[in-house]
């Protein structure tokens, strides 16, 4: 029972290929046709091969009818040759045409996922995914039909040929073909199991790898450069240990295959010797059933390897789709909404994650357009979760967010996230150029532009000190970049994407006093007709807003300008003290 639901499985899982194959069906098609024709004249060569023996012990063969003999083999080996690279420019080119669909397939499934996805799910992992599993798949597709399509016309034409020269021989030598399914289909079983269990290990080996060359400062500080080397060590004997149980299992495959196909010569030997001497069959005729049984070896061996790509395959395709096939809870609205003016408006907004208790509790609030709204709290109060409702990282789990009046989820999300720009705390900064960086935010920038870009955030001092200047590549996650300089380039980057509603996560929290204050002050014209929001655990980053709101354990408790909060005396103020008493003291 479990062998068939395994079996059943597997083929469940292949048939995700079915569309993307379908779209090159002529391809395929002439790929089929090509190898059909290629073992047509190979299966042909034999049958001239046996004529051209007994020709030649026959006393009234010409040496013309030699030569047209001969002429006759060589054309049909060139037919075959020829036919044969048809093929793998059709089904190989087909394979790596279906490789390209499914990578585009998976990162358009990775862009709609909603934050939630990648917290469940590793960098490392998904990499092993778009690397290993997809080259299987595609290893499945090319070389596997390929060959699977060649077993079968050779079985067919071989065995067409070889009943027609003597029927019981031919039954005969089938003997060993049940032997040889039942081998491949039991291997084949445990080859699948093997293989799932290498794949999800190769994640865990690619994650870890991963995690240490990011976070490198990380072990370095903290010396644990030998933990980690072990920690890597023992993943890695892990991984080589699943995996030469996965080969030795494949390496019972071919030696299976070749004994069970040992069979056959001796059956031939034996049973065509006796009818030779017999004088049923001449020796022209023999050696043709020698030369079909060399060439059926290579379709018989190649049962055995295609069984492991397909096996291979299946469990590859079914990993890539659990995540292709993933719903995604953030689906894009429709609605014809124009573009954004930068009206916000929060009513009634409750938020919580996977069920859990409420991050945000019945928090409303507008801003007019133009407008700015400064947010402060505590360290998990749910600064960050209100600014996350906006571009729809996440959905509100009650109430609405509206934008100009509409709800953000009736909003195409292109059109949406387009409008908003988000200067995140953990500012994050591609393998580039910092002028492409900073274009990141809108490539037809021009040079102008982000050189303006980058004076509001006060970069140019720093970008001047840098080697290349503006085309200064900064390394993997701007590694060689400052945490206030990541934060200042990330900060560019928003502002020469000129949004409607621009949003400031804690962006300025790695710089020093002096320099938020420049910072500041030159924002202050950007601005200027766009709605900005401002998050900060410093009163000074968010004292010039229009309006502040107090969070508290999700929930607004205070709200009004800088001077009115200070007025009431409450948790605004009580920040605001601290805050300028600890500034006294430094």
């Amino acid at each position: 029972m479990s062998e068939s639901k395994s079996t059943t499985g597997a083929l469940s899982e292949l048939r995700r290929l079915l569309p993307y194959v379908q779209r090159y069906r002529s391809r395929t098609a002439l790929g089929l046709l090509f190898i059909t024709l290629s073992n047509i004249c190979s299966t042909t060569v034999p049958h001239v091969v046996g004529t051209t023996i007994d020709a030649v012990k026959s006393s009234g063969t010409t040496q013309s009818d030699l030569v047209w003999l001969i002429s006759q083999i060589i054309a049909l080996t060139i037919g075959s040759g020829f036919f044969m690279f048809c093929t793998r420019r059709t089904i190989i080119v087909m394979s790596r045409l279906v490789e390209e669909d499914l990578r585009n397939d998976f990162v358009n499934a990775l862009r709609v996922q909603p934050s939630k996805f990648f917290h469940d799910r590793s960098t490392g992992s998904l990499l092993a995914h778009f690397s290993n599993d997809i080259g299987s798949v595609r290893e499945f597709i090319g070389p596997a039909i390929m060959y699977t399509a060649n077993t079968i016309t050779t079985f067919a034409f071989a065995l067409s040929w070889m009943v027609n020269l003597n029927g019981w021989l031919s039954i005969a030598i089938l003997i060993p073909v049940p032997l040889v399914s039942t081998l491949t289909y039991r291997l084949g079983r445990r080859i699948h199991a093997s293989y799932r269990i290498v794949q999800e290990h190769y994640e865990h080996i690619t994650t870890h790898a991963q995690e240490t060359a990011s976070g490198i400062r990380v072990v370095r500080a903290y010396a644990r450069g030998e933990d980690e080397s072990e920690r890597f060590d023992q993943l890695s004997r892990d991984y080589y240990s699943k995996n030469m149980r996965l080969a030795r299992i494949q390496a019972m495959m071919m030696p299976g295959m070749t004994v069970l196909f040992n069979l056959s010569y001796v059956i031939v030997i034996g049973v065509g010797g006796w009818l030779v001497a017999r004088n049923e069959l001449t020796v022209g005729e023999l050696t043709q059933f020698f030369i079909y049984l060399n060439q059926l070896l290579w379709p018989i061996a190649a049962i055995g390897w295609v069984t492991s790509m397909i096996q291979r395959g299946a469990a590859s395709i079914g990993r890539l789709g659990a995540i292709i096939d993933a719903p995604s809870t953030i689906v894009s609205g429709n609605a014809s909404t124009g573009q954004i003016n930068g009206k916000v408006e929060f009513r009634n907004v409750t938020l919580r994650y996977d069920g859990r208790s409420d991050v945000l509790q019945d928090v409303s609030f507008s801003i007019a357009p133009g407008e700015s709204l400064g947010i402060v709290g505590s360290v998990g109060s749910g600064k960050s979760s209100i600014i996350g409702l906006l571009p729809r990282l996440y959905d509100v789990s009650e109430g609405s967010v509206l934008i100009d009046g509409h709800d953000v989820r009736q909003y195409q999300l292109g059109t949406l996230r387009a409008g908003i720009a988000v200067v995140p705390q953990e500012s994050f900064l591609f393998s580039d150029t910092i002028r492409e960086n900073i274009r990141f935010g809108r490539p037809t920038a021009t040079d102008q532009e982000v050189a303006h870009a980058a004076e509001i955030a006060q970069l140019p001092t720093d970008i001047s000190t840098l080697p290349g200047g503006f085309d200064t590549v900064v390394g993997e996650r701007g590694v060689t970049l400052s945490g206030g300089q990541k934060q200042r380039t990330s900060l560019a980057r928003a502002i020469v994407s000129d949004p409607r509603i621009l949003i400031l996560d804690d962006a300025l929290s790695a710089v020093d006093a002096s320099t938020e204050e420049r910072i500041m002050s030159g924002l202050e014209n950007v601005m200027k007709g766009r709605t900005t929001i401002v998050i900060s655990h410093r009163i000074s980053t968010v004292q010039r807003c229009s309006t502040i709101i107090v969070l508290d354990k999700g929930k607004i408790v205070e709200s009004g300008s800088h001077d009115e909060l200070l007025q009431r005396r409450g948790l605004y103020f009580d920040m605001y003290e601290r805050q300028q008493l600890e500034q006294q003291i430094s």
